[in-house]
């Protein structure tokens, strides 16, 4: 996990680059989660692309909304909720805040946020390079996206068939983001989730506005859990029963 020193436009968070060990299978979305998929069980659509259409990433989600959206997703299917939500103010897709949010941990197999080494793995599918493909090919990026974003599944998927990996929309984890956390968990590390406590929230992923030089497999962004972007998404995660 993470990048070598000599990786081109290498960022600081990104090493020391460490073995991570992932003790639980997990499915992850094969795409982002759609506009039509947030309207259909919440009802509201908060995207600022609401025009791009219900095949494009639903954004300007808070990580508190994402959440949300992952216990209303584990009722419907009927698994049990990996959030326990209280006190916000708002309504989600609107300006749901200032929750007070548990974890279940791991162990939960209903819907959830994947942890950021759950979200690399992934993304790399075997990959040790910057990214899995010709950037234009993969991802939709500043150079390449018209500043906007685009329907799901139009690029190139990884080895293991999730698209828009890198670019399309940033999309939330489930840890908190340290800066310097790789120091911490350099050996020895299973199943890292991240600080206990930050004041924001790690996203991976690049977006229809961030620079081809910057949109890797490594590059890692970060954003409090009240914060809305028109760059910012949802893909979930669901450990194995």
């Amino acid at each position: 996990m993470g990048s070598p020193d000599n990786e081109s436009n290498r960022q600081s968070d990104e090493g020391p680059v460490h073995s991570v060990t992932i003790t639980r299978s997990f499915y992850i979305k094969q795409t982002e989660v759609t506009q039509r998929e947030w309207k259909s069980l919440i009802g509201n659509n908060p995207s600022e692309f609401s025009s791009c259409g219900d095949d494009c990433p639903v954004e300007r989600v808070n990580w508190y909304e994402a959440v949300y959206y992952a216990n209303a997703i584990s009722e419907l299917e009927g698994f049990e909720g990996c959030y326990i939500i209280s006190g916000c103010s708002g309504t989600a897709g609107s300006n749901l805040d200032n929750c007070s949010v548990t974890f279940e941990g791991l162990e939960c197999k209903g819907y959830r946020l994947p942890t950021e080494a759950e979200w690399e793995y992934a993304a790399r599918a075997g990959c040790a390079d910057p990214t899995y493909g010709a950037i234009d090919q993969i991802a939709w990026h500043l150079g390449n996206s018209s500043n906007t974003t685009h329907p799901v599944g139009e690029t190139i998927a990884n080895a293991w068939g999730l698209y828009d990996v890198l670019g399309n929309v940033w999309v939330w984890t489930n840890d908190w983001y340290d800066a310097s956390y790789y120091s911490t968990c350099s050996s020895d590390c299973t199943d890292p989730q991240g600080p206990s406590s930050a004041s924001t929230r790690a996203t991976r992923g690049g977006c229809w506005g961030h620079r081809a030089w910057g949109t890797r497999l490594a590059d890692r962004g970060n954003v409090t859990p009240s914060g809305r972007q028109s760059n910012l998404g949802i893909r979930l995660a669901r450990t194995v029963p």
